[in-house]
């Protein structure tokens, strides 16, 4: 049987960023999408190359990258359209203008970089260092008596679902097309090969969908009596809660004026 493991994304290489504060690596997640969101349009186009480079420096390289987001394609052309439709303050609704273009392709940016972030953040921090730097933010929480102490077990579960998911999905398909292949295979044309990709990626549903019932069932079995608790993490670095300040401080300086 081949695992699902064997189609999983693109090793990571290792990098001094797995070793930073898992705190730290935390707080600067939540500044990059932050950033990604509310910042202006040009420190949002600038921050694509440094998030190219650092997702390279980690393992996935720039093909790896375009072959990732080549599947939003049509989101991307349909989000867009309704811009280009919807921007009131340039035409009326729904008549077409550039401003509506760049608005939807401003939109896009933003949604990618945080993206980018996001993918940043996973390839280079684990599970276990996601629960332990959540942990350590919400520690104060502990002390009013919220049950800090699930929160290992809620990420766990959600979290670590995806991979597994997302691997056996990837194994049905590649089986599916091994199949296909063989001596008596034909070739067909580009619209052939797209409308008979579309149909295996919509026969994968019904045995991914048997794959989640079969782990929900053994999911109860398996975490009873494990409860995943947070590391005690220490104090956060000087240097490190210094680079969060001035983060911090510089994102709302140059946030304010788009606030007003």
């Amino acid at each position: 049987m081949i695992h699902g493991a064997s189609f999983a994304a693109a090793g990571v290489r290792p990098t001094p960023l797995a070793n930073r504060h898992p705190a730290f690596a935390l707080a600067a997640l939540v500044l990059g999408i932050v950033g990604a969101v509310a910042l202006p349009a040009p420190w949002v186009l600038a921050q694509f190359p440094l998030i190219a480079a650092v997702l390279a420096w980690t393992g996935l390289g720039p093909r790896r990258q375009l072959a990732a987001l080549r599947p939003w394609l049509p989101v991307a052309v349909l989000v867009i359209g309704v811009h280009t439709l919807t921007t009131v303050s340039a035409a009326p609704l729904g008549r077409p203008s550039w401003e509506g273009v760049l608005a939807g392709c401003l939109a896009l940016a933003r949604v990618a970089l945080s993206v980018g972030w996001l993918g940043l953040f996973l390839r280079v921090m684990s599970l276990d260092d996601l629960v332990s730097g959540l942990g350590w933010w919400l520690r104060p929480l502990a002390r009013l008596g919220l049950p800090v102490d699930d929160l290992g077990l809620v990420l766990a579960v959600a979290l670590g679902t995806a991979p597994v998911v997302l691997g056996e999905g990837r194994r049905i398909l590649a089986v599916t097309r091994i199949r296909r292949a063989g001596p008596g295979a034909t070739q067909s044309g580009r619209w052939s090969r797209y409308r008979r990709d579309l149909m295996d990626r919509a026969r994968v549903v019904v045995p991914l969908l048997e794959t989640l019932i079969r782990r929900g069932e053994a999911l109860s079995l398996s975490l009873r009596h494990r409860r995943p608790r947070a590391l005690d993490l220490g104090p956060m670095p000087l240097g490190s809660t210094l680079v969060l300040v001035v983060w911090a401080a510089a994102l709302c300086w140059l946030t304010i004026p788009v606030l007003r």
